[in-house]
């Protein structure tokens, strides 16, 4: 069975707390983390291929997900949900071809007169049991998991503002939709024990596909050569690349040059959770003010390390951290930016509202995974960064990211 990522007894207490009886969720990595599912065709966001997931706060109402009839086989392969209850649909292309074919629609054909492997007839069985109840829209599959889980005359969140009038067009009327996007956040903010030996490996893989690729420098390489070596190192460990960069701008030369203080910065997928690592690397030998600075730069991350422990600040660290950098000779430093890892980038809560690119300042809690981003930028000289990924355990932090913080000296 495919791991149960949510925290039920969170998610069910801040419920309580709101005031609501149940969770919509239709953006993917919300399905995903509430079913442990990632469909295939939603990440493709094409509406007709549109996954929900629902969560009531009361156990003894059947959580469900809703899902294209189309995607039945590849859920029993992966041995299926934990949730009970599955709502399957089909689309009228499915159900158009059935009928030109001179058949009901009920799944691909399965030939008669052979053996099956035991993944087919799982095949066959999840598509055999579903095959009555196989909704004619994701719509009429959705109200038909919310009529079953309660949602008539409930208090519903949901992380898609639509929703509401969907559940009206079906004849479902909950007491009250609210849309709040960043409950979900709140919601993942802890992780779970299989979100975080996913993340493990996330920050593992990223890690090493930077280092890779930094050790690849050389001289007149064009930085797309570099963030190949990213590429194809997390490729190799089961893996996805999200980026890989050397500054906002990119190389001040548009080439790799020797002794240029370069900043190297990556983020990458295992399972859709992120890994996140940054480190600070030169060409040859560093000058003597690149090694200045970056000593500097260290002595912040070294000066926190004792603050990543729950009931900590975002704004603490931050201060902290800068006030160290400036106040070992390097004035010019600018800002240092914690914030939240896991489905998202920056997996914080968010306020309905909030400016984008808005961090709320969290205080640290056990089973939190956070990163603490140190990048600088001068235009003329180079670049300098520090990033590592720490889980807030119930007394200090773990280290997801396990390189050594020094200068990064490549020979060349």
């Amino acid at each position: 069975m495919l791991p149960q990522l949510v925290n039920l007894a969170r998610a069910r207490a801040l419920m309580e707390r709101a005031g609501a009886d149940a969770l919509v969720a239709q953006l993917p990595i919300n399905v995903y983390y509430l079913t442990g599912d990632f469909g295939f065709l939603a990440s493709t966001e094409r509406f007709d291929a549109a996954n929900f997931a629902v969560l009531p706060r009361r156990d003894d109402q059947p959580a469900a997900y809703v899902l294209p009839s189309l995607e039945l086989r590849r859920l029993a392969s992966e041995g299926g949900s934990w949730m009970p209850a599955l709502h399957a649909y089909t689309s009228p292309l499915d159900e158009d071809a059935a009928a030109e074919a001179g058949r009901p629609y009920g799944g691909w054909p399965v030939r008669t007169g052979v053996p099956l492997t035991d993944r087919e007839r799982a095949w066959v069985e999840i598509v055999d049991r579903h095959r009555d109840r196989v909704a004619a829209s994701a719509l009429h599959a959705l109200a038909r998991a919310a009529r079953e889980a309660g949602l008539d005359r409930a208090h519903v969140i949901t992380d898609d503002p639509r929703v509401g009038g969907w559940l009206e067009q079906q004849g479902v009327r909950p007491a009250s939709v609210r849309y709040d996007v960043s409950f979900f956040n709140e919601i993942r903010k802890i992780k779970t024990t299989p979100e975080i030996e996913l993340m493990r490996v996330a920050a593992r893989a990223n890690e090493q596909a930077l280092l890779a690729a930094g050790d690849s420098l050389r001289d007149g390489a064009e930085w797309g050569e570099i963030e190949t070596v990213y590429m194809t190192e997390m490729a190799r460990r089961g893996a996805r690349g999200v980026y890989c960069i050397c500054g906002v701008g990119g190389l001040p030369a548009g080439r790799v040059r020797r002794g240029e203080p370069v900043l190297l910065d990556a983020l990458g997928q295992y399972r859709h959770y992120h890994g996140d690592f940054g480190r600070s690397a030169v060409l040859g030998e560093p000058s003597d003010e690149h090694q200045r600075r970056f000593r500097a730069l260290r002595s912040g991350w070294d000066a926190i390390r004792p603050l990543l422990r729950p009931g900590t600040r975002y704004s603490e660290l931050a201060r902290v951290a800068i006030e160290t950098v400036r106040g070992n000779g390097f004035p010019e430093f600018l800002y240092v930016t914690p914030h939240g890892l896991g489905l998202e980038h920056t997996d914080d809560p968010k306020p309905v509202g909030a400016q984008p690119g808005t961090k709320p300042d969290q205080v640290l809690e056990p089973g939190m995974v956070i990163n603490v981003d140190m990048p600088y930028t001068e235009i003329g000289w180079g670049s300098l960064h520090l990033e590592d990924t720490v889980l807030i355990t119930a007394d200090g932090h773990e280290p997801l990211t396990t390189a050594g913080l020094d200068l990064r000296c490549v020979p060349g």
